[in-house]
């Protein structure tokens, strides 16, 4: 219990109250991307690798992994990051500018199996609101998954969304080289991963 009420208190954060500009938060100055429920992070290092002008925005629930990707950012002192620990649905609902995100990642999303856990899902209708308001027209939208009724789910959510057009709900590779943890080892223990992209109209 300690422990956890010390990352709780460690943990980097988003402003607390108010509206969030995200240009003006978010460090760097290239194309801002969001990493959604990173935990432990290698799909935020793997990502700036790869896009290493982008701007990296990753937001994790648990305060413990939040805090340990940011030292590891601070220790690499990579400019083009920003860790938050937070709710992604909250956080981002007072977020802006409107349109000003160029790609949005949800590695693995929604360990919740019980029906009365439903209300706790990240990718509902509301949430998929939230991200069209903040991605630029043409912006990509990348979902991974190895829960095959999950991804299910996540095709028809996107589908039904007049602001996505779904590009690809088959693709057999991560097409922007940030793999994440579980990704990994998924690929280790030769699971199946059910990937999903989607465009910003």
């Amino acid at each position: 219990m300690q422990e956890r009420v010390r990352y709780d208190l460690m943990a980097p954060r988003p402003p607390e109250e108010g509206p969030i500009d995200l240009e003006a938060e978010v460090r760097g100055e290239g194309p801002i991307e969001l990493d959604i429920g990173f935990g432990r992070g290698m799909s935020v290092f793997t990502r700036i690798e790869a896009a290493p002008d982008a701007r990296v925005l990753g937001i994790e629930i648990k305060a413990k992994w939040a805090t340990k990707v940011e030292r590891r950012r601070a220790r690499r002192e990579l400019e083009g990051v920003t860790i938050w620990a937070a709710d992604a649905r909250s956080t981002l609902a007072r977020s802006g500018p409107d349109g000003c995100v160029a790609r949005v990642s949800v590695h693995f999303p929604d360990p919740w199996w019980k029906k009365r856990h439903t209300k706790r899902r990240v990718l509902q209708p509301a949430f998929l609101d939230t991200l069209a308001r903040l991605m630029r027209p043409g912006g990509e939208l990348f979902v991974q998954t190895d829960v095959p009724d999950r991804h299910d789910l996540y095709v028809r959510l996107a589908r039904e969304h007049e602001a996505f057009e779904v590009l690809d709900d088959a693709l057999a590779d991560n097409p922007f080289g940030g793999v994440s943890n579980r990704e990994k080892r998924a690929i280790e223990d030769g699971l199946p991963i059910h990937r999903l992209l989607a465009r910003r109209r």
